[in-house]
C-alpha cells in the first residue's frame, strides 16, 4: 500500500521524496486551485463505510484488477491507448496483461483511487489528491476528460462482475465524485 506524503506548498515538491511514483499530493491551506473548486461532496458515514468496503475488495488485488481495467479500456476504447506511447504497439489483450508497463500503470491508477477513497470523509484531503492529478492530466498529459468516466465505468463493471450489484452500487457515488471534481479542474484549466 502506498503511503501519502502531504506537502505544505508546491515549492516543497521540488526535491521532495515522491510517494506513489509521480503522484505528488499536497494540501496547501489556501492554494488557489484547491480553494476555487468548492466541494459538493456529502457522504454519510454509512456511505463512506460501504464505499470503502466495496473498494477494499478491488484494491486487495490492485495490480491484477488495475490491469484488467486498463486492458478492457484499451480493448473497448482503442483510442485511449493513443495517450500511452509505450502501449501503442500492444494489440492483443494477452500481451497487455503481461506487460509490466500496463500492470504498473494499472496499479498506479488503483493506488490513486485508494488514496481518494481513504479521504471520502475529508473533502479538503480528497481535493488535495484529485486536484493535482486533474491538473497534471489536463495541462501536462493533455488527456481528454471523458476518459475518466470511461475508466470509472469499467471499474464499476468489473466490481459488479466480481462482487455483485451491491458492491457496484456502494461505489458508484465515489466514481461520480471523482469524475465531477476532475471535470471541475479541467474547466479551471480552460478545457
Amino acid at each position: 500500500m502506498c503511503s501519502v506524503q502531504y506537502l505544505e506548498s508546491p515549492e516543497e515538491r521540488t526535491g521532495a521524496e515522491r510517494p506513489c511514483q509521480d503522484l505528488p499530493v499536497f494540501l496547501p491551506p489556501a492554494a488557489p486551485f484547491v480553494a476555487s473548486i468548492s466541494s459538493t461532496m456529502s457522504f454519510s458515514e454509512a456511505e463512506v463505510q460501504s464505499a470503502r468496503g466495496a473498494w477494499e475488495k478491488m484494491y486487495v488485488d490492485a495490480e491484477d484488477n488495475g490491469t484488467a481495467v486498463l486492458v478492457r479500456m484499451f480493448t473497448e476504447h482503442p483510442d485511449t491507448k493513443s495517450y500511452f506511447t509505450h502501449f501503442k504497439g500492444m494489440d492483443s489483450a494477452e500481451e497487455m496483461k503481461q506487460s509490466d508497463q500496463v500492470r504498473g500503470h494499472g496499479k498506479k491508477v488503483f493506488t490513486a483511487i485508494n488514496d481518494m477513497v481513504q479521504h471520502l470523509d475529508n473533502s479538503e484531503a480528497f481535493l488535495g489528491i484529485v486536484n493535482p492529478l486533474g491538473k497534471k492530466h489536463a495541462t501536462q498529459l493533455k488527456i481528454d476528460p471523458k476518459n475518466f468516466r470511461i475508466i470509472c465505468d469499467i471499474i464499476l463493471q468489473l466490481m459488479e462482475e466480481k462482487f455483485g450489484g451491491d458492491c457496484k452500487a456502494s461505489f458508484e457515488k465515489v466514481t461520480n465524485e471523482i469524475c465531477t471534481h476532475l471535470n471541475n479542474v479541467y474547466k479551471e484549466e480552460g478545457w
